[in-house]
Formats: C-alpha cells, sequence, structure tokens
C-alpha cells in the first residue's frame, strides 16, 4: 500500500505557532523533505523530533521529487516542509506537490502559519477580495512589466519582496501604479514586528534613510474605484504638470487611469520642455 505526502506549515517567526496537528504530522513521517536541513533541524530538535531529512529547493525539487514519489511508492509517509510558513507558497514544494497529485498518491495538507493574511489586516486595507502575488522580477524592467500587468485589478495586492529590494519595488511601483494607499508589513510574529502605513510615495520617504530587514510583505490599494478614462492626454498632461509632478508621476497616474506609461511620460517630457510647463 503506498504511503502519503503530508504538507506541513510551519512558523513563520514565533515557535508558539506551530499547531499541535503539525508537530504530530512531523512524529509520523519516515522522512521529512525540507528547504534547509540547518534550519529544519532547529525546529525539529525545539519539537524533540528525530526524523530522517531531505533538502528540497528550487536547484533540486526534480530530483527530490522523484527520490520522495519512489519512497511514497514503497508505503512511506512523507512531509514536506519550508524553512517558514506554507510550503510551495513563495517557496519549494509545488512541484512535488503536482507530482504526488498526477501519480494518485494520497496528499494531505495541514492549515497553518502563513504571511500573507496576517500582513493584510495590518495593513488596513480591504481584505476580500485580494490577490496574492507573491515575489515579483529581480530585474527592473521585468519587474516593471508586472507591475503593468497589475494596474487594472481592482482589489488589495499582496506582494513579497526581500528586505535589499524593497526601495526598488516602492519606486517601480510609484511609477507604474501611481501613488496609491499602502503597507509595508515586516517580521510578522517577530520580536521586532512592524507595519508602515500610507500612501506608496510616503513608505519610500520612511524606508529612504534606514537599514531594512527581515521578511517583507508589501500590501498596495487595488486600482482607485474612482479612476476615469482619460479623454485627451494632452491635456490631461499639462494639467498634471501644473500641479508639480514630474514626467514620472504623470505616467504613474496615467497608467492607473488606463493609458500607456510610455506614451503619458513622453508626452510629459515633450510638454516639460515647452512653454506651459512649471519647470
Amino acid at each position: 500500500m503506498a504511503g502519503k505526502l503530508t504538507v506541513v506549515p510551519t512558523p513563520i517567526g514565533n515557535l508558539g505557532d506551530i499547531t499541535q496537528r503539525a508537530t504530530d504530522a512531523l512524529r509520523a513521517a519516515d522522512v521529512v523533505f525540507c528547504e534547509d536541513t540547518r534550519r529544519s533541524g532547529l525546529l525539529l530538535h525545539h519539537l524533540g523530533v528525530e526524523r530522517q531529512m531531505r533538502s528540497l529547493f528550487l536547484g533540486n525539487e526534480r530530483e527530490r521529487s522523484a527520490e520522495a514519489l519512489a519512497m511514497i511508492a514503497e508505503g512511506h509517509s512523507v512531509a514536506l516542509i519550508s524553512d517558514a510558513g506554507t510550503p510551495a507558497i513563495s517557496d519549494p514544494g509545488a512541484g512535488l506537490i503536482a507530482d504526488v497529485i498526477a501519480a494518485g498518491y494520497a496528499l494531505e495538507v495541514l492549515p497553518g502559519p502563513q504571511a500573507i493574511l496576517p500582513a493584510l489586516l495590518l495593513s488596513g486595507l480591504p481584505p476580500a477580495p485580494f490577490s496574492f502575488i507573491g515575489f515579483l522580477p529581480r530585474r527592473g524592467t521585468a519587474r516593471r512589466g508586472a507591475l503593468s500587468d497589475l494596474v487594472p485589478i481592482p482589489w488589495t495586492l499582496v506582494l513579497y519582496e526581500a528586505p535589499h529590494r524593497l526601495q526598488d519595488l516602492l519606486e517601480d511601483a510609484l511609477t507604474v501604479l501611481g501613488d496609491r494607499p499602502a503597507a509595508v508589513v515586516r517580521e510578522i510574529s517577530k520580536l521586532h514586528e512592524e507595519t508602515v502605513r500610507g500612501t506608496i510615495s510616503m513608505l519610500l520617504e520612511a524606508f529612504a534613510a534606514r537599514e531594512v530587514r527581515g521578511e517583507i510583505v508589501v500590501v498596495v490599494s487595488g486600482r482607485p474605484q474612482e479612476a476615469t478614462p482619460i479623454d485627451n492626454l494632452e491635456d490631461f498632461v499639462r494639467e498634471a504638470l501644473a500641479r508639480g509632478l514630474s514626467p514620472k508621476e504623470v505616467a504613474g497616474e496615467a497608467r492607473a487611469r488606463g493609458i500607456k506609461h510610455r506614451d503619458a511620460y513622453r508626452e510629459a517630457l515633450r510638454q516639460g520642455k515647452g512653454p506651459l510647463s512649471k519647470r
């Protein structure tokens, strides 16, 4: 008789968030596949669980998935965990889960800790509906392209980001999405948990002069309901420049109202050289 795969969420900071079911599942497993055996070893030691561990990360997921499937076929119970939170949610594991389902083996997914919902509620933005985006591309051009795809979405957006790329993300979000209400939530459930709320430009200013550490969740308001189509791009740009907006800010605001960022930016540059501009 074949065994099964159990997906086990682990604490994102506070070890007290581990559930009894998660602990029992790890104790019942014959082998634990984990993102980093060193970090997971500390958790298992804390729980008093001694089990064989096998690393499973993005670089070796295909190979490890094959090993896990072979173990399940032999009747073993396999647990899957990540460094923190729920596996496969911006973490390795999605490939193994898909393989288990395709092979027809038993799959159990336990509820447990994750950063998405706490950050969403801490932001103060409308919690439903929302779109979980996860990590955007690291490179600026690709990141801005991904943000452009999010412009029409009318509900709250939840993103993950590394601390050293937070400023770049906020700058691109301001340019592409416009100056929307947003929040940066970091170190959820840990000693230095922090939530900073405001507009994207306010968040840029708040984090500009400080070193940012820890796990970061960025929550951004969806497309403003009051946004209306722009009938005349030249008139819109002229009025926006007169309000003191920079060409980048003009283009970001126009993009939120259905105009291509490139077109609005070019028009702002053109008008910025003319007599009607304050610049």
